[in-house]
């Protein structure tokens, strides 16, 4: 991933200040409850850091580990302030370089659909944790019926009529997987909505997105057929907004599910 497209990634998954300080509640008091002094803090997939800074900048010991340098390059230039108590390593989720009961958390936010092996993954991650400690695995979930989701199913039919069908849904398939391994290894998940928002885009940023491949769907088309998809709106776009430059907005939700192991 180009750095360009690591740092479009936090316009992309903006959230509210308002909005990470709620998650970052939700994630740091259990914590500091159970664990009072003694929190370490292992992200699956750290990204840019923006689970990850909020959660820093209350004193937490934090490592992450993500497979993309740029990605990682991006939250480096985040942190200056709190270099000390932030570790990145580069590394993969389904083999962590790290002893057992290392950490009394981890964090996996978005990340379990682009596992391939997320049994693998699961293990590790429960593995490294210390005993009765929290995994929390989070998710952005637009609503259903909003304008950039019917934008993006419109994008994905064109590519199916250029013979190139998008495969969707894979965040979901994860999720459900993930919930059924916890639930049979005795453990028992509770999922909470932690916040509401709303994000404007334009059609034509919404259409931008897609082109740049910043949608994890998009990650295996080739940039050419992208772009050709973009291009093979308009007319779908011209006829549904009066102005393409004209923000619309878009409802959304930040799920929690929070399992003690």
């Amino acid at each position: 991933m180009s750095l360009r497209v690591a740092r479009a990634y936090d316009r992309n998954r903006y959230h509210p200040p308002e909005v990470s300080g709620k998650i970052a509640t939700s994630i740091v008091e259990p914590l500091e409850r159970e664990y009072k002094g003694s929190q370490h803090i292992l992200e699956v997939g750290v990204g840019t850091g923006r689970i990850a800074m909020p959660i820093v900048a209350r004193g937490m010991q934090y490592t992450g580990v993500d497979i993309d340098p740029e990605m990682m390059s991006a939250f480096r230039s985040k942190y200056a302030g709190v270099s000390k108590r932030v570790t990145l390593v580069m590394a993969d989720a389904q083999d962590l370089p790290f002893q057992n009961a290392s950490f009394q958390a981890v964090i996996a936010v978005h990340v379990w659909h682009l596992v391939p092996d997320l049994t693998s993954a699961l293990d590790e991650a429960v593995r490294v944790l210390a005993p009765n400690g929290f995994l929390f695995e989070g998710w952005d979930s637009p609503d259903a019926d909003s304008a950039e989701l019917e934008i993006q199913d419109e994008w994905c039919k064109q590519l199916e009529r250029m013979g190139h069908p998008v495969q969707r849904g894979g965040h979901r398939v994860a999720l459900n997987t993930s919930q059924r391994y916890l639930e049979e290894r005795g453990f028992t998940p509770q999922e909470v909505v932690i916040s509401r928002w709303e994000v404007s885009h334009t059609p034509l940023e919404v259409v931008e997105a897609l082109e740049d491949g910043l949608y994890s769907f998009t990650k295996n088309i080739p940039i050419d057929l992208r772009f050709e998809a973009g291009r093979a709106m308009k007319p779908f776009l011209e006829s549904r907004y009066k102005e393409l430059e004209t923000p619309i907005k878009t409802p959304w939700s930040f799920h929690l599910r929070t399992t003690r192991v």
